[in-house]
C-alpha cells in the first residue's frame, strides 16, 4: 500500500458568485521514504495539494490516506495532533516558518512545547537538530541575524521537531540564491535519509526539483507524467518540423481522434481532444455547472452542508 494514496481528488473554492476548481480529479501515490516534487505555474494548484495533505484543508471530493489513514476521517484533537505531529512543514516565508522574536533553540522546541514534550527532552531534541542541520553555534540567534539560507535550516529542524514522517515543502528555495539553495537541497536529502522522511515539495525551479526521485507536472488542476529523467524522455525536432514523441507521450495521444496544439507563454502544449467528458469531467460538470444562474450554483453545496428549508 503506498505511503500517500489520493484518488480522485477535486478542491473548489467558492469566490463571490464564481466556483474555481485547483484540483480536477487528480490521483496521486508516494511510496514511504521517497522525494516528490512537483512543478507548474503559479495557481496551478500545487498549494492546494500540500495544504490537503497536511490537514490544512479539506478535498471537495475524493480520497484521501497517509500512512492508512483517512484525512477526510480526522477531526478535532486527532486531526491537530496530525498537523503537530505527524506531518512537517517548510514554507518559502521565514516569517511563516520562524517567530522574529524568539531564538533559534527557542523556535525549534515551541512544536514541541505545544505536543506536551518535557523541558529537558525538547532542549536535547533542539540542540540535536540543530546541530544537525549545521547550526549549533547560532542557537541563541534570533532569525534577524541570520541569513536566508540559515533561516531556512532552522526551519528545517522547526519542520522535524516532532519527528514527523512527512515533510511538505512549499517552494522551500524560493527566497534564496542559487549557492544557499543548493545547500538547503543537499541538507534535506542527508535529513530524508538520517530521519527516513517522506518529503513532497512543490516548485518553480527544475534545478532543485532534480533533487527528487520522482519530478511531476501540475497544470490547471491536472497532474502531469513524471519528468524525473528529461535526458532519456526529450522529444527530438528534424529540419522538416517533424516530432518524434517518445513512447510514453505516443501512448498517450494514440487513440485521441485528433491532437489539440496550443501556443502558451510558456512554451506549447500537445493534448488529446476528446469529445465526450471522461469520468472526471463529467463529475466536475454536475458539481460546477459553469454557466447555471446563481440559484443553481447555490445548489452544488447542498450535498456537502445544510439544505436550506424547503429544498427537495
Amino acid at each position: 500500500m503506498a505511503y500517500v494514496d489520493a484518488k480522485r481528488i477535486v478542491k473548489a473554492y467558492r469566490v463571490a458568485d464564481h466556483e474555481l476548481v485547483a484540483l480536477r480529479g487528480i490521483d496521486f501515490e508516494m511510496e514511504k521514504g521517497e522525494t516528490v516534487a512537483i512543478i507548474g505555474p503559479s495557481g496551478a494548484g500545487k498549494s492546494s495539494l500540500l495544504n490537503l495533505l497536511g490537514g490544512l484543508d479539506t478535498p471537495t471530493a475524493g480520497q484521501l490516506l497517509v500512512d492508512g489513514e483517512n484525512l477526510l476521517e480526522l477531526k478535532g484533537k486527532k486531526l491537530a495532533d496530525y498537523r503537530l505531529k505527524r506531518v512537517g512543514f517548510l514554507w518559502q516565508q521565514v516569517e511563516r516558518n520562524l517567530f522574529a522574536h524568539r531564538s533559534a533553540l527557542r523556535n525549534v522546541t515551541l512544536p514541541m512545547m505545544l505536543a506536551g514534550v518535557p523541558f529537558w527532552e525538547r532542549r536535547k531534541r533542539a540542540l540535536e537538530l540543530l546541530d544537525a542541520v549545521g547550526l549549533s553555534e547560532h542557537a541563541y540567534k534570533r532569525p534577524s541575524a541570520l541569513s536566508g539560507g540559515q533561516q531556512q535550516r532552522v526551519a528545517l529542524a522547526v519542520a522535524l521537531a516532532n519527528h514527523p514522517a512527512l515533510l511538505l515543502a512549499d517552494e522551500p528555495t524560493g527566497a534564496l540564491d542559487r549557492q544557499s539553495a543548493e545547500q538547503v537541497m543537499e541538507l534535506l536529502n542527508d535529513l530524508r535519509q538520517r530521519y527516513g522522511l517522506t518529503v513532497l515539495m512543490v516548485t518553480h525551479d527544475l534545478g532543485v526539483a532534480a533533487h527528487a526521485d520522482r519530478v511531476l507536472t501540475l497544470r490547471d488542476g491536472a497532474l502531469g507524467q513524471d519528468i524525473a529523467h528529461p535526458e532519456d524522455q526529450s522529444p527530438t525536432l528534424d529540419e522538416g518540423g517533424r516530432i518524434t514523441l517518445p513512447e510514453a507521450v505516443r501512448s498517450q495521444l494514440a487513440n485521441a481522434p485528433r491532437i489539440a496544439v496550443e501556443i502558451r507563454p510558456e512554451g506549447v502544449l500537445l493534448r488529446p481532444e476528446i469529445e465526450q467528458l471522461d469520468d472526471t469531467g463529467a463529475l466536475l460538470q454536475d458539481m460546477l455547472p459553469q454557466d447555471a444562474p446563481p440559484e443553481a450554483a447555490r445548489r452544488w453545496w447542498w450535498p456537502f452542508g445544510r439544505k436550506r428549508k424547503g429544498a427537495a
